[in-house]
């Protein structure tokens, strides 16, 4: 598992293709989106406690008073489901108890709702998917059933529309087929329902909501040949909340086989190239053209970008692995194209499919993950600027 699966993710754990450039255009500046926050300088890594039991393919989901829910993933064997949550406080910077999930379950989703609870959808381990979903509640620490898929589903999307449903994307059964028929979630009757369909299933799927409201749906569209990836196409759809509907958005060719997609505070859509197995790393998505083009300089040393998350002053902060495994974090500047080291980790262990959360005060929580060596426990935090720990 460590050797070969990609965690690709911006906060929670998200899985996706991609493909090839037409119009080149630098970033613009941008302005902090968290007012207040710490911007500039390459940062540092604090201590931030260790998991009451270690994990990797889980969810880190930011609640609505600034702590942490950290739900699922499996046990260094890579058999085990782990059923206890837990919650990481910002205040002390330690790890709690906060209930169990009815199953355990691996490459789900969990997306906090408006109410501030939250919903935990499908996932699975290496034999088994789930249709199940759980729902998360703050004000007693538990779980409670929230319905059933119509398909069971892992390595999806789930996207928290305006108006407090969930969209529900891609992924596959176990016996990897990928859905084009995606699913939504409905608040008021706590269960799901369809939501359109697209013409084709899409390999490794990405879903951003967009300032219009609409969802934008990036996928690989796999050529005849899945030996030839010379005719694979990165797609793009939108997806209307209204209509339920599909309509296209531009197609990219000969790009990535894998991609991070971050909407930056322009409205345009950042598409990194997780693997670094394309001639241009990164990829943006104009709304006023719907066309693709590229974002500027971006070379990063690292073989496998597993997490970007987009700060507050419009930086990308990047955690990735080497060809030899080694675990590194860069920060990308879109307004210079420029990109530097970050680090090091107080913990310098690997930790494939681990979650980078950003916190409320601008900060990003790093927990769990692991490789063929062990799991790794101790969680970090990148403090912008010169950050001095906030507790031991």
């Amino acid at each position: 598992m460590f050797s070969s699966a990609k965690a690709i993710t911006a906060g929670a754990l998200v899985f996706a293709i991609g493909g090839v450039v037409l119009i080149a255009q630098p970033f613009d500046q941008q302005e902090a989106s968290v007012p207040g926050a710490p911007s500039g300088g390459r940062g540092t890594f604090v201590p931030a406690g260790s998991l009451t039991e270690a994990r990797f393919d889980h969810t880190a989901t930011l609640l609505s008073d600034g702590r942490v829910l950290v739900v699922g993933g499996l046990e260094h064997d890579q058999e085990t489901l782990i059923t206890p949550a837990e919650v990481w406080d910002p205040a002390t910077a330690t790890f709690g108890p906060a209930g169990s999930l009815a199953q355990g379950r691996g490459s789900s989703t969990a997306t906090l709702l408006p109410d501030g609870r939250v919903l935990i959808v499908g996932g699975g381990d290496f034999e088994d998917v789930f249709a199940t979903a759980e729902i998360w509640d703050p004000a007693t620490e538990s779980f409670g059933p929230a319905g059933s898929l119509e398909d069971a589903r892992s390595d999806h999307t789930a996207t928290l529309l305006p108006d407090g449903r969930v969209l529900i994307m891609g992924g596959c059964c176990g016996d990897d087929e990928d859905f084009a028929s995606p699913e939504i979630w409905d608040p008021a009757t706590e269960s799901f329902g369809p939501a359109g369909s697209l013409d084709e299933a899409l390999d490794g799927l990405s879903a951003t909501v967009l300032s219009d409201g609409r969802v934008l749906v990036l996928g690989e569209s796999i050529g005849d040949d899945p030996e030839d990836d010379s005719d694979d196409l990165l797609v793009a759809h939108f997806w209307d909340p209204v209509t339920g509907s599909f309509s296209p958005a531009g197609t990219l060719a000969g790009g990535p086989s894998g991609h991070i997609a971050l909407l930056l505070p322009d409205g345009r859509v950042l598409i990194v190239d997780a693997f670094h197995d394309s001639d241009f790393p990164a990829h943006v998505w104009d709304p006023t053209t719907e066309s693709f083009g590229r974002p500027g300089s971006l070379a990063a040393s690292m073989s496998n970008i597993d997490t970007a998350t987009l700060l507050p002053d419009g930086r990308v902060l990047y955690f990735g692995t080497s060809n030899w495994g080694v675990m590194s974090a860069e920060i990308w500047d879109p307004a210079r194209g420029s990109l530097g080291p970050v680090g090091p980790f107080h913990d310098p262990r690997t930790r494939m499919i681990h979650t980078a959360t950003l916190l409320s005060d601008g900060r990003v929580l790093i927990v769990g993950g692991g490789s063929g060596d062990g799991l790794v426990e101790a969680a970090e935090v990148w403090e912008p600027g010169n950050g001095q720990p906030r507790a031991e």
